[in-house]
């Protein structure tokens, strides 16, 4: 009876939710339906109004305002390839949050990411934009399988191993949803059995985390051969990290589901969403306009791996105008119409992985982003493994006051322990071939980075 209580309960406050704070998603399932050349109208006049608010505000690229002059959505299909990327760099160095909110009078909240690359990402959603991406949020999940009152175990990270706290009143709320978070960014056998008392407690349930984590959680499963009652599992989804078929096939052998690739950021929420297992992701069309390209920023074709640009045709806070995550992926040609790229075959980025420190604690990588994106001095960092030498943490930007000196100390003691850490400040950390930033590297791969630069 306590338990039907609390699904009724948990569906009601989700239904309420879903009205109130998520706009409407109708046009996701809409849009596919249209035919090629209709998508193309739609999503061109999307565009063209999203250039032409940003071309009129007095922080535009003299790019865009030029561009703006077009007369026609067909007109601007052809110079769009021409417009410049717009790159993590450019959002620090000209689209400063707090700046275009008070400059413009603009609503909305200032968020930031660490993303993949480990350059901070900070920027500003207006009040549209986060209605749509709550409403990307829910369509993918109910898409996915999961209903309104099912209980979702979330292994993610949490707020206390960066030195934060979650009001009581957010976990009350989030206890009466019945969305349970389980700590995932310092993995131990208690991990996985917290995950598994929630499960038997509350199933069926969805589980949904970072891919590293549920991968983590799946092993432990297999190794101490413990049961899953079959069906108690739903459905599950990735976030924030690459998923490999490997870690799919794990999780689905220890709990009865394949894992269904959510690919999204904080910049623009969810992005494109696998909603069948061995299915491409679907790009979330309308809401959002994919471009794949090589490193001369000419368009990819058909199974070249290239970067992913991303424009979001609803926010009108920070210009997410062909914006570069930082990834990599390819499609194929059923993936692409006139209307552009519809399907992501693969992606190639986000790896987030586990990081061993010498004393056997298991640490995943995601956690550094997750410090650094609530540091504003820090623009860029780097963790190289040294093995039993201990963790060389590599900073970029101008530096910490002596309170936030400590904060970080006190941070990294609680999370490395005894583990030998040394925190040097530089004026630039090698990339990749491909011009990436990479998280976590190992001492071998970072003294060869060096060499390059």
């Amino acid at each position: 009876m306590a338990q039907r209580f609390r699904e009724f309960v948990s569906r009601r406050l989700w239904q309420r939710k879903l009205r109130r704070g998520a706009g409407p998603w109708a046009e996701l399932d809409e849009f596919p339906r249209l035919r090629p050349d209709e998508q193309r109208r739609q999503l061109g006049k999307r565009l063209l109004a999203q250039l032409r608010y940003f071309a009129s505000r007095e922080d535009a690229l003299p790019e865009w305002v030029e561009a703006a002059k077009v007369q026609s959505p067909e007109e601007l299909w052809k110079v769009w390839p021409t417009l410049p990327i717009v790159s993590k760099g450019t959002l620090r160095e000209r689209f400063e949050p707090a700046e275009m909110k008070r400059r413009f009078g603009l609503e909305g909240l200032l968020d930031a990411s660490g993303g993949s690359t480990g350059e901070p990402t900070r920027f500003l959603h207006d009040r549209e934009m986060l209605r749509a991406r709550s409403a990307a949020s829910y369509y993918t999940r109910l898409r996915m399988g999961w209903r309104p009152g099912m209980a979702t175990i979330i292994v993610w990270g949490s707020d206390r191993d960066i030195g934060k706290s979650t009001p009581w009143r957010t976990r009350f709320y989030l206890d009466l949803c019945r969305d349970y978070t389980v700590d995932g960014y310092r993995l131990t056998p208690e991990t996985t059995q917290r995950v598994l008392g929630l499960l038997r407690r509350h199933q069926p349930v969805a589980i949904c985390g970072f891919t590293s984590m549920l991968e983590y959680v799946a092993r432990e499963v297999l190794e101490t051969r413990t049961s899953v009652e079959p069906g108690s599992v739903k459905t599950a989804w990735n976030g924030g990290e690459m998923l490999f078929r490997e870690q799919s096939d794990v999780f689905s052998s220890a709990f009865g589901v394949a894992i269904l690739n959510r690919y999204g950021g904080r910049e623009l929420g969810a992005m494109a969403c696998q909603f069948q297992a061995d299915m491409p992701l679907s790009v979330l069309r309308p809401w959002l306009f994919a471009e794949i390209v090589d490193d001369d920023g000419k368009p990819a074709g058909p199974g070249e791996l290239g970067h992913l640009l991303w424009t979001s045709t609803i926010c009108r806070g920070t210009p997410f105008l062909r914006y570069d995550v930082g990834d990599l992926g390819t499609y194929e040609p059923a993936g692409a119409t006139e209307s552009g790229i519809h399907e992501i075959l693969e992606l190639h980025g986000r790896v987030g992985s586990l990081l061993r420190l010498p004393s056997g604690r298991v640490i995943n990588n995601l956690f550094w982003n997750h410090l650094f994106k609530g540091m504003p001095e820090v623009e860029e960092f780097q963790i190289i493994d040294r093995g039993t030498s201990g963790l060389r943490i590599l900073l970029k930007g101008k530096g910490f006051s002596p309170s936030r000196e400590a904060d970080c100390r006190n941070v990294l003691n609680r999370l490395l322990g005894e583990a030998p850490r040394e925190v040097l400040w530089v004026c630039a950390i090698p990339r990749t071939s491909r011009g990436k930033l990479i998280q976590v590297i190992g001492e071998k791969r970072a003294q060869a980075s060096e060499k390059v630069l």
